[in-house]
């Protein structure tokens, strides 16, 4: 190899570099809690040294690509001689790296302190300013190869390093959160008993789409009777961070959860609650670098809209919400997300108070179950019998989706019928999964490689999962009473995986997925009931508004710390003039007493042994 080309493969590494280093500098940014000191080692293995092998290969295909044309040209002089074809090399590296940085910054914009955010904006200002510098001195070598350029070394190293020293020094140390003093209220009574009721995975075209065809009749009773829209979700679109923001009013950054994994790096004992979306995360999981683990309600660091209800001695019930697991002592009763999974020696866990256990327990719907003309309802069971392979769709539709939407269905309504609580929300997530088996079979167009078979087969599936949730709405309708509120939402639609992701899925054995809503549609949000207008839309209606909106429907006032508002073009005028909207400061200082327990230990289901 001669001294020549020793060289130029020596800039490909220090501009390689450059991109490589990114990751674990965006991962400083999205974990502002960390302290670098302590983490550098962990992020040198995990985020660096992986990258820099797939960036010394892009950098270099680069470079060769663009010497090739470059090389018809003679008497260049490059900025720096002692790495010649730096300049190109360095930027390619810098412009892929601000783009790295900009396109996070909009992913995690909504999960990361506002001071931290300006200074990732800063840090993303700075890089693509970098790249405008080495772009620049790599145009006038391109143009004018034979001027002397007594600036050029200088503005290209300046530049380079600017990309590395700007995001150490811009990075805010985290300010501590500030004390407040628990306050104590007098108990109100609710104007109002507000049902919500949630459903993943349907989107607000998907709604319109199938009432149109005549399905979803509950649905078209609402668009009648009631008020429907769009709900704009936040993005990415993961079913935590979007479920505590509906029940919270508040964005990620503040109520703490900011994904459906935390992670831990190799080498590392710190908790990192982000980690960069665009470099290869799930591979990094397959090669043992890092870990995972489902993030729990432990990360919420903001009260939910049960927690405020309760502070006014209102009950309340909660049925498989996202994070109630374990389940609070809360004023009413509260049966988790976990249930369906939770041991019978460890249902406390799952369920405040035990009172009712006997009877919730037997409510338990086991795959085995599930009727198989229930289940014909959803597929053709005459020709999925003649598979030679286990039946996938057992797994997916049955074990995952259907027989735990029918216990938390059938556990909920003995708790109901039972506390009766002016208060009551429950999810079924059903949908979410089946959508994420079953998508390609209803969107064939959208595969390429589904058989016609199959889309006789399980073409139907998601529709008539739809219609399953939508009888359950009808019947909620039909329950009514006069001073109730139905509320139904989709936290977010879905979408098929696009190609890239399914390629790389399958060549890094993956889990095969067709439906995903990581970057999906927007869901929607319907009400329906006393102090609701007839047939009137939700007007740029997010997330952020759910919380704020039932709070007001309950006669409570809402909190200023909210990011979002009470959505008053679905509400009555009379409502509205008696009932005009009201604020507190904070609900984060109100005091609520826990609950004492009411059953005896004996009360658990189940044998001595079984305990």
């Amino acid at each position: 190899m001669s001294l020549m080309s020793l060289k130029r493969w020596r800039g490909v590494l220090a501009a390689s570099s450059i991109l490589a280093l990114s990751p674990a500098l965006i991962a400083l940014y999205l974990n502002p809690n960390l302290k670098l000191s302590r983490e550098a080692l962990a992020l040198f293995a995990v985020l660096v040294l992986p990258h820099l092998g797939p960036a010394f290969v892009l950098v270099g295909l680069w470079g060769t690509i663009l010497g090739l044309f470059l090389s018809r040209r003679t008497d260049r002089r490059s900025p720096i001689p002692g790495l010649p074809g730096f300049t190109r090399h360095a930027a390619f590296g810098i412009v892929a790296s601000a783009a790295l940085y900009w396109f996070n910054l909009w992913q995690y914009r909504h999960s990361v302190p506002l001071e931290t955010a300006r200074a990732f904006a800063a840090c993303s200002v700075v890089i693509s300013l970098a790249a405008v510098v080495v772009l620049t001195v790599g145009l006038d070598v391109l143009f004018y190869p034979s001027r002397r350029r007594g600036f050029g070394a200088p503005m290209v190293v300046l530049a380079t390093a600017a990309t590395v020293i700007a995001p150490l020094l811009l990075r805010p140390a985290l300010e501590s959160p500030t004390r407040t003093l628990p306050l104590r209220i007098a108990p109100t009574k609710p104007m109002r008993r507000v049902t919500l009721v949630g459903m993943d995975g349907v989107s607000w075209s998907e709604v319109q789409d199938q009432v149109a065809r005549g399905n979803l009749p509950a649905f078209r009773s609402i668009l009648r009777r009631g008020a429907f829209g769009p709900l704009a979700t936040l993005r990415p679109t993961e079913g935590p961070p979007v479920w505590t923001t509906i029940l919270t009013g508040r964005f990620p950054r503040d109520h703490g959860v900011k994904g459906a994994v935390g992670y831990r790096l190799w080498g590392s004992r710190a908790e990192y609650d982000l980690l960069p979306r665009g470099v290869l995360v799930g591979v990094l999981q397959r090669t043992g670098l890092l870990a995972s683990h489902a993030v729990s309600a432990s990360s919420r660091r903001v009260k939910t809209v049960w927690n405020a209800l309760n502070a006014f001695e209102i009950e309340v019930g909660v049925v498989r919400l996202w994070g109630t697991h374990p389940a609070e002592r809360v004023r009413g009763f509260m049966l988790s997300g976990g249930f369906h999974t939770t041991p019978v020696h460890r249902l406390d866990e799952a369920l405040f108070p035990l009172t009712l256990a006997k009877e919730v327990v037997a409510k338990r719907t086991r795959p085995s179950d599930v009727d198989r003309a229930f289940v014909s309802e959803f597929i053709d069971l005459a020709t999925a019998a003649q598979e030679k392979e286990p039946p996938f769709w057992q797994r997916d539709l049955v074990e995952r989706a259907l027989a735990p939407d029918l216990t938390y269905l059938r556990a909920g309504a003995v708790l109901r019928a039972v506390y009766d609580p002016p208060f009551f929300a429950t999810c079924f997530s059903g949908r979410d999964v089946a959508g994420r088996a079953f998508l390609r079979y209803a969107r064939p167009e959208k595969f390429g490689d589904v058989h016609p078979a199959e889309v006789r087969r399980y073409g139907h599936v998601i529709d008539r999962y739809s219609g399953f949730l939508g009888q359950i709405v009808a019947e909620m309708i039909e329950n009514m009473k006069r001073e109730d509120v139905l509320i139904v939402i989709s936290a977010y639609g879905m979408d098929p995986v696009p190609l890239h992701r399914r390629i790389v899925s399958r060549l890094t054995r993956g889990e095969d997925r067709s439906g995903t809503h990581g970057d999906a549609p927007d869901g929607f949000i319907a009400a329906i009931g006393n102090g609701i207008r007839e047939g009137v839309d939700f007007r740029n209606a997010s997330v952020l508004d759910v919380t704020p909106t039932i709070l007001h429907l309950m006669g409570l006032p809402v909190a200023r710390d909210m990011e979002g508002r009470v959505a008053t073009e679905v509400l009555e005028t009379s409502f509205m003039l008696d009932h005009p909207v009201s604020y507190v400061p904070s609900y984060e200082s109100l005091d609520v007493a826990p609950m004492a327990e009411t059953f005896e230990t004996d009360s658990l289901p189940g044998s001595d042994e079984e305990r």
